[in-house]
This record gives structure tokens, sequence and C-alpha cells, in this order.
């Protein structure tokens, strides 16, 4: 850290010892001084770099590679601290494109990396499977806690409504599409008044439905939005869509801000121009591919170390991407 060098006051002078004279500055000085410890590389934790360190005892330290760089600033912008609170809502006017894989994936990413607790929502009225993806089990916990929320006065009676999977805390949707049918916007403005009690960062996976009650009180709630497509025209299209929706409804700055993600599903046709399909989402804040994985597709329990490398990879951006996003107007 860089000292400033003030220049020394000679003491009181005995005829008049209200005066103070100031020494005149040397040729050349400047008023700061140099660093006094060089800058140290960090120390490696992979490939031959990292094998380098160890057997030499630390006297080689060769720094990081340029990938190496790349994570761990990517983590460490993953674990920037919360002053305030984060919704993070899910969405997009399309079904079957992934959303709740992103949703479930990304929360994970979060939660292994963030100092701070994470919470995922499952607010699809039409039967979420959230914590199906997350934990492996068919549960019921919105409606449930929608019901009972104003008797919900401590942590413990929170967790009563939720399943936990790793540091990730849920709160399972509801499989029975009648029920998800009746909660109302009011239903969620109360569970989030319960849950930001005890959360400060929330991810919400939502239903397509841009009408049902709702989605109202998750938008409003809502601080960044990811909008999961499929890597395809179509898909394109109903990001864009779900761009121009949020503009036209009063939420410009969840438009501007947005995050794409296009999830490859299936082997895209060559005649498909991948360059004009990401021009077409130029109003996107952000634009990340997750590439084909199988594990994605599936449908099953999603276990983070079964994801291909780069399926990771894409999921870890976005989690940064959303992070980025914290205390932005």
């Amino acid at each position: 850290m860089n000292s400033s060098a003030h220049q020394p006051t000679l003491a009181p002078s005995t005829a008049d010892s209200t005066a103070s004279i100031t020494a005149p500055a040397a040729p050349g000085r400047v008023d700061w001084a140099p660093p006094m410890i060089r800058e140290r590389p960090r120390r490696p934790r992979d490939g031959w770099r990292a094998q380098a360190y160890t057997l030499t005892g630390g006297r080689w330290n060769p720094g990081l590679s340029a990938k190496e760089a790349r994570t761990r600033d990517r983590e460490q912008q993953i674990a920037t601290q919360l002053r305030t609170r984060h919704v993070s809502a899910f969405f997009c006017l399309k079904g079957g494109i992934s959303k709740t894989s992103t949703t479930a994936a990304t929360s994970i990413a979060l939660s292994d990396l963030r100092p701070d607790p994470v919470f995922a929502l499952d607010a699809n009225p039409d039967a979420g499977d959230l914590a199906e993806r997350l934990v492996g089990e068919k549960l019921s916990g919105i409606t449930r806690l929608a019901r009972d929320v104003e008797n919900v006065n401590s942590l413990a009676e929170l967790s009563r409504y939720t399943a936990t999977s790793g540091r990730l805390t849920v709160l399972p949707g509801e499989p029975n599409p009648t029920l998800g049918a009746s909660l109302s916007s009011v239903d969620f403005e109360n569970i989030m008044h319960v849950v930001q009690r005890y959360y400060s960062f929330v991810q919400v996976d939502c239903g397509t439905g841009v009408t049902h009650p709702l989605m109202g009180g998750i938008l409003r709630f809502a601080n960044t939005v990811v909008i999961p497509a499929a890597w395809s025209i179509t898909g394109a299209k109903r990001a864009a869509e779900s761009i121009a929706w949020l503009e036209e409804n009063g939420f410009e700055h969840l438009a501007r801000t947005s995050i794409v993600v296009l999830t490859a599903k299936d082997i895209v046709s060559r005649s498909v121009d991948k360059e004009a399909v990401t021009a077409h989402l130029w109003k996107a804040g952000d634009l990340i591919v997750v590439p084909a994985d199988p594990h994605v597709a599936d449908g099953a329990l999603l276990e983070w170390d079964a994801l291909r490398p780069a399926t990771r990879e894409a999921y870890l951006d976005i989690a940064a991407a959303i992070t980025a996003r914290f205390d932005r107007p």
C-alpha cells in the first residue's frame, strides 16, 4: 500500500512559540513513496504450475495460467458480498427450454461458492419440479407455506416447508397444478416477507404464464431476470419476446439487465445462422450459451459432478453474471 510522505515540521523557535518553520523540499522529492513490498503472484492450484510450487517449497512461484486466473476471478465475483437483498427470477414465455435446470444448476454453483446461504424457490404453478432436480423427491412446499405463513416466526418453523441440497435451501413447488393455480401475487409477497427475514439471496423458478397472478408479485421483487431459451431460431425469438414483454409492462430495468441463457438441447442444423441468433438478442444485458449435456437433458436429479466441464463453466458464468448485478440500478 502506498503511503504519503509528508514534509517534516521543525519545532517552534524560542522567539515565537506560535510559529513553525517548514523545511524546504529536497530537490526532486515527490509526495508519495513506492510500495515497500513487491506484489507476489497468486499461488497456483492446478497443473504444472502448482506442482512446481509444491516441489520447490514455494521458492518458485510461476503464478497463474490465464485459465486459472479467469477461474479465480470468477470465483471471487460469485462470492461478492451482498449488502442488501437480491432476487433472481428465471423467466421465459416458453416452457420446455431448460428453465428449471438452469435455475437448479446456477443455484448449486452459487451456494457452493458464496459465503451466505442461497434460497431457491419454486414458484411454477404448473406442477413445478425444482425439488426433484435438486433433492430427487417430488415435494410440496409453497402452497402449504402460503396457507400457514402467518404462523411462521422462526427459521426452524420455515424449515418445515423446505428441503436442502448441500448448502442450498429449497422451497418446493406445488405438484398439483390445481392447487398451484390458486396461488396469488399476495401469497408470493407474504412468502417472500418471511423468507427474506432469513435469506438475502433468493432464486425463483417461474412458470411460463405471464398473466398468472404470481408473476406480478415475482417481478415486483426481482432485481435480475434470467431468461433461459433454446439454442435455436424459435428459442431466440421467445427470449427476445420475453425481453420485449418486460419492456412493455413496466419492467424496463429488468429487460435492460436481463441475462439470456441459450441451452443447446439437441444438435442444431447447420442451416441455422448462430451469429444471426445471437444478434437477434442484442437487447440482452448478457448472453451465455450452455452446451448440450445429456445429464441436463435427462431431467432427473441434477448432480454437479455429473455435468460436463464445459457445462459447469457455463453455469458458473451465469452465477457470476447474476452477482455482477448486485446493487446495480
